[in-house]
């Protein structure tokens, strides 16, 4: 809706909407001048106030009675649908708030160490959304499947979405206290060493090169089809892992995984919430969207851009 469009709409009454919906839904001022008690004249009447009002015509006018144009078309559909929703909304004041699913699909890994450590702030304050969570390792196709909202890992670019930055993420090496107990970070430490791999990434060789060493390096060692796995080997002390940001951030205050290496690399991955735009309109969703922007921005300054290395 244009600009113009927008502001006549802010002075539109609901009764012209009503007289418009009915019109439309019977294809015949007649019938609805009977369902809404009315006169004929009074429903032509309200009819042109509105195209009047919104610069455009609504109804093709002839002798067998009026049928939708294109943009009485779009009207008559988003005015049914908004008039379904109020309907909705005033049967259920001072009704029990009945319980609705929000479905949620996430990575595997943030899903374990970042959202669900949280959730429970969440559910506690929001006890009638029955919550559900969804892992996979790659994206959850929200056009082809019940998901309400998904996190997903990438660079933010997916246009038909509605898309929310979570974090913005820095790679660096991570592992046990005890493994790197007053080994200074160098090479031979490094070698001394298993490096263990995430199999879809090469996040070694990204981060020995922007470190300044060789990248052969990370040619080397175990390989895990998940990053969860990766991390709880390194937290077992098998060995040193490459940790995203905000998979190691708890581990790294609680002190069960330290930096050996103060070095960061930036691979242009970050972690985001999307979502089809119509359902990040509901109130469900907006309610977990708006909450986890906020867990994002007191969570270790997640959401901060990353330092420049």
């Amino acid at each position: 809706m244009s600009k113009a469009n927008s502001a006549a709409f802010a002075g539109i009454p609901l009764a012209k909407l009503r007289v418009f919906d009915a019109a439309a839904r019977h294809a015949n001022l007649v019938r609805a001048a009977a369902e809404l008690g009315m006169t004929q004249g009074a429903v032509s009447h309200h009819v042109k106030a509105l195209e009047d009002a919104l610069g455009t015509a609504l109804f093709h006018r002839g002798p067998r009675g009026v049928t939708l144009t294109e943009a009485g078309d779009l009207l008559a559909d988003y005015v049914r649908r908004a008039f379904d929703e109020l309907a909705a909304g005033l049967e259920r004041i001072g009704q029990p708030r009945r319980r609705t699913t929000l479905v949620v699909a996430a990575p595997r890994s943030f899903a374990l160490r970042v959202l669900v450590g949280r959730l429970g702030g969440f559910l506690r304050a929001h006890p009638w959304i029955d919550f559900r969570l969804d892992t996979h390792r790659y994206y959850a196709d929200l056009n082809h499947s019940p998901g309400d909202i998904a996190i997903r890992a990438g660079d933010g670019s997916w246009k038909d979405l509605a898309v929310e930055r979570l974090t913005h993420e820095t790679l660096f090496p991570v592992c046990t206290p005890a493994l790197c107990d007053g080994a200074p970070p160098s090479a031979a430490f490094l070698r001394a060493n298993l490096l263990l791999h995430y199999a879809e990434r090469p996040t070694w060789p990204a981060w020995l090169h922007a470190a300044g060493y060789d990248a052969s390096l990370g040619t080397v060692g175990p390989s895990f089809s998940e990053t969860a796995l990766v991390l709880a080997a390194a937290e077992q002390g098998q060995g040193i892992a490459i940790g995203r940001r905000s998979l190691v951030a708890d581990a790294l205050a609680a002190g069960t995984l330290v930096r050996p290496f103060e070095v960061e690399h930036d691979d242009g991955v970050g972690y985001f919430l999307v979502a089809r735009k119509t359902d990040l309109n509901r109130t469900m969703a907006r309610v977990f969207s708006d909450w986890l922007l906020g867990e994002m921005i007191t969570f270790g300054g997640a959401r901060a851009p990353p330092q420049s290395t």
